[in-house]
């Protein structure tokens, strides 16, 4: 018994300094910093999420790697089309980001890190993954009459 529990003491601090020593996988790191954590969280995992946690997926700037889109700027115009610019900045998810922004204000900062947007605000941000990323990636925009996005 002592043996077993000892191995896996020392597999979780190697898995933890692996994790936290990598150059991959940044981005899901700020959302589990803490994979023991991580195991522990009921997550559903939806296409969008996975999308938003692991930084690969329909973004312009992932498919643009990949030489599958032209440019890896986003329909907004404004930079380029990554996860950060989609939570954070980009003009097209103002209502739905608002909605997410309204409840993280109540009680902590915006912008909030990673991390709290599933620590403190799962539901909220498991909503704005719901977000249609597939229509975004390939908007038309008509600013001039406010068209809905193609």
């Amino acid at each position: 018994m002592w043996c077993e529990v000892n191995l896996q003491i020392r597999v979780w601090r190697n898995c933890k300094a692996k994790w936290t020593q990598s150059t991959k996988g940044r981005t899901t790191n700020e959302f589990f910093p803490d994979v023991k954590e991580r195991l522990k969280m009921k997550i559903n995992r939806t296409q969008n999420f996975t999308t938003m946690a692991k930084v690969h997926g329909k973004t312009n700037s992932h498919l643009h790697r990949f030489k599958i889109t032209e440019a890896p700027t986003c329909p907004c115009g404004t930079r380029v089309q990554n996860m950060d610019h989609l939570l954070f900045e980009c003009e097209l998810l103002n209502k739905e980001r608002n909605i997410l922004k309204q409840a993280i204000v109540k009680t902590n900062d915006w912008p909030t890190s990673k991390r709290d947007l599933l620590r403190k605000y799962f539901k909220e941000f498991t909503q704005f993954t719901k977000l249609p990323f597939d229509e975004i990636n390939v908007a038309q925009i008509r600013c001039e009459d406010n068209s809905k996005i193609v």
